[in-house]
């Protein structure tokens, strides 16, 4: 299913020229919405599950903005493949775990998607590099009016949008921003920041979300609440505690600068040491080692290695991209030694300042 290019390519979320990427590395904005006359998917059976994806596959292509989409039904792919896709980001962990007719409906690039048979019966999508929510937004508001259209949404003029989880219920609304927070973390302070935020209705996660550790210091990022408010509301409210934490950690970054720079300098060279000549690179230690590496280039430590090169190489490295570029299965107890073989082809000679 997966071509020898898209192994290598960088997921269009992961593009290193995403406004503001230099701090925030993705913005995704996603709806949770379920059928009027169907259990939810944890409850529905196998026949309920079949005819569910099949309703919404078949609205969808009614969609204007999705009649190029790929149709994907889980349930005669690979885990392979499916691990591929969630490591790209175009499917949750919950996906790959659930049974049935289940999948995923979704444009090239990844930008927008549907999951079909979720935790609900529909997830929505858009996700894009850097700090876009506006832009995401509007693309997935449209998709959502569309396929409404075709779909019996179930409702209730109360409670408005019903979800499998209460805390989705209402708007189904959620926006997240995947973070790199190393300054704070360095400089001690990220759990007051991320405290600070908690008390205002942000709820902290790991690169790949729900249920994920925070490994590189990447911190995922989204709202708590989905009811009470429009979804305009609960986006500006997010992207304003968003933008007080983007400064706060380039203030982080500029303290370290000025007061350490020799001591970041030999943190970065340090981390492109292990890389380099690791023989073995678990995956957490690989995403702290390459946190360093990315906080060298944003300060202008590392001059001749760019965003783009360290992100391809990072998505290559995934535990199912990994075995795909490899061209082979791979035991898990050889893909920390395969992983380091892997970079030191991968990370070209450093020029530091």
């Amino acid at each position: 299913m997966v071509r020898n290019k898209a192994i290598e390519s960088v997921p269009a979320w992961l593009d290193s020229c995403g406004p503001g990427s230099g701090c925030v590395i993705s913005t995704r904005v996603r709806l949770a919405r379920n059928l009027a006359d169907f259990r939810y998917p944890a409850k529905a059976s196998l026949l309920e599950r079949k005819k569910i994806f099949n309703q919404v596959s078949a609205a969808v292509e009614k969609v204007p903005q999705c009649r190029d989409f790929t149709h994907l039904n889980f349930a005669g792919v690979e885990k392979i493949h499916q691990q591929f896709l969630f490591e790209n980001r175009v499917v949750s962990s919950e996906l790959l775990h659930a049974e049935g007719d289940r999948g995923v409906i979704w444009g090239r690039g990844g930008r927008a998607g549907i999951m079909v048979n979720e935790e609900d019966h529909v997830r929505m999508q858009c996700i894009g590099p850097g700090h876009q929510p506006e832009a995401l937004w509007e693309d997935l508001n449209s998709i959502d009016d569309e396929l409404g259209k075709y779909i019996p949404y179930a409702y209730d003029a109360q409670h408005g949008f019903l979800t499998a989880c209460p805390t989705n219920s209402g708007t189904g609304f959620r926006v997240s921003f995947l973070m790199h927070l190393p300054g704070l973390v360095l400089t001690k302070t990220i759990d007051q920041v991320l405290a600070g935020a908690s008390q205002l209705g942000i709820s902290t996660r790991g690169f790949f979300g729900e249920h994920s550790a925070v490994v590189g210091n990447f911190f995922q990022l989204s709202n708590q609440a989905t009811m009470g408010a429009c979804e305009k509301e609960f986006l500006h409210a997010t992207q304003d505690i968003i933008n007080k934490i983007i400064t706060y950690e380039n203030t982080a970054r500029n303290r370290i600068i000025n007061e350490a720079p020799e001591e970041l300098a030999d943190k970065v060279c340090r981390a492109y040491g292990i890389l380099k000549y690791a023989r073995s690179l678990e995956l957490d230690e690989f995403f702290n080692l390459t946190s360093a590496i990315r906080l060298g280039i944003e300060c202008g430590i590392i001059k001749n290695l760019n965003r783009e090169a360290l992100n391809r190489m990072i998505i290559v490295c995934l535990p199912a991209h990994l075995e795909l570029y490899l061209k082979r299965r791979v035991k898990e107890a050889d893909k920390a030694a395969l992983r380091a073989a892997v970079v030191k082809k991968m990370l070209p000679k450093i020029t530091a300042a």
